[in-house]
C-alpha cells in the first residue's frame, strides 16, 4: 500500500509540474488565415503567475478560440523576454508574466508598454486588446488613458479594484455606494481616472466583470461590485460600447473569475463575435 501511495504521488508531481510547464509556453499552432493582427494580451494582478490565466487561455485554445503565440516574461530590470513569435493569425494571444510578482499598476504599466514594444519588433499591428484580472484591470486602464502609441481596441477587466483604497494588497473590501451620480467616496486610484479621462479613446469597447458571492455586500471576497462599476460615470456614453456583467455565487470568488466558463464565453463573444 505504501508503494501504490507513492506511485499516485508521483504520478500527480509529474502531472503539476508538466502543467506547470505548459502554462508558461506558447501553445504550438497551425497556420491558419492570416487576418487577425489585433493581439490579445492576458495581464494578470498583483502576485499574478501563469495560473492566472494559463488555464483560461488553454480551455480556449482548446475551444479553437485563439492562439496562445506568446508567453511574454517582463525580467525583474524592466527587460521583456518572449517565448514564441507573434504572427497575424486566428486571436493571436499573449500571455503576460511579471518576476516582480509585487510590482503596482505603474510598475506593471511601464513593463506593459516593454512587452507591446517587444512584441511590434515581431509582427507590426497599431491595436492590441486587453484582458486583465484584479489590480491588472487597474494597469490596463492606466494604459489606455495614457494616450499610448498603440491603443486599446477592446478591453475586458475582471474583479478590478477601480475604486479602492489599496489595489493591490488585500485590505478591508471598498463597498461605497454609487449614487445616480457616482460614488459616494472617491479613492485615489478613481481621482486618477478621473485626471486623465480626457484621453479616453472614443471607439474603446469594453466588458467589465465583476463577482458576487451572494453572501451579503456584493463583492467576490477581495473586490466590490460597486468599485469594479464606479467607472461607468466616466465612460458610459463616451465610448462605443461599455458592458457589465456580474458572476453570482461561489463560482464570482475573485481567484475564479478567470477559472469560469461562463467568463470564457462572454470574453470570446465581446472580443471576436
Amino acid at each position: 500500500m505504501i508503494g501504490l501511495g507513492v506511485a499516485l504521488l508521483s504520478l500527480i508531481m509529474i502531472g503539476l509540474a508538466i502543467d506547470f510547464w505548459f502554462l508558461g509556453h506558447p501553445k504550438k499552432v497551425l497556420a491558419g488565415d492570416q487576418t487577425d493582427l489585433v493581439p490579445t494580451l492576458f495581464i494578470p494582478g498583483y502576485y499574478g503567475n501563469r495560473y492566472s490565466f494559463g488555464h483560461l487561455l488553454l480551455r480556449l485554445t482548446h475551444a479553437g478560440m485563439l492562439e496562445k503565440q506568446v508567453v511574454a516574461i517582463v525580467k525583474r530590470d524592466g527587460t521583456v523576454k518572449l517565448r514564441g513569435h507573434l504572427r497575424a493569425a486566428n486571436h493571436s494571444a499573449v500571455q503576460v508574466i511579471y518576476q516582480q510578482k509585487s510590482s503596482r499598476p505603474d510598475r506593471q504599466q511601464v513593463g506593459l508598454v516593454a512587452v507591446i514594444a517587444a512584441l511590434r519588433k515581431q509582427m507590426a499591428f497599431d491595436r492590441v486588446n486587453l484582458v486583465a484580472h484584479s489590480m491588472g484591470g487597474v494597469t490596463a486602464v492606466l494604459y489606455m488613458l495614457s494616450q499610448p502609441a498603440v491603443p486599446v481596441a477592446k478591453m475586458v477587466t475582471m474583479g478590478a479594484p477601480l475604486n479602492d483604497l489599496e489595489v493591490a494588497e488585500n485590505g478591508p473590501i471598498s463597498t461605497w455606494r454609487l449614487t445616480r451620480t457616482g460614488p459616494e467616496h472617491i479613492a485615489p486610484v478613481y481621482a486618477t481616472f478621473q485626471a486623465t479621462i480626457k484621453n479616453l479613446p472614443p471607439q474603446l469597447e469594453w466588458l467589465n466583470i465583476a463577482g458576487d458571492l451572494l453572501i451579503g455586500g456584493r463583492h467576490d471576497g477581495v473586490v466590490a461590485v460597486n468599485s469594479s462599476f464606479a467607472i461607468r460615470f466616466l465612460v458610459k456614453g463616451k465610448i462605443a460600447r461599455y458592458q457589465e456583467l456580474v458572476i453570482r455565487g461561489p463560482r464570482g470568488a475573485h481567484s475564479l473569475l478567470h477559472e469560469n466558463r461562463l467568463v470564457d464565453a462572454n470574453i470570446s463573444h465581446f472580443l471576436w463575435d
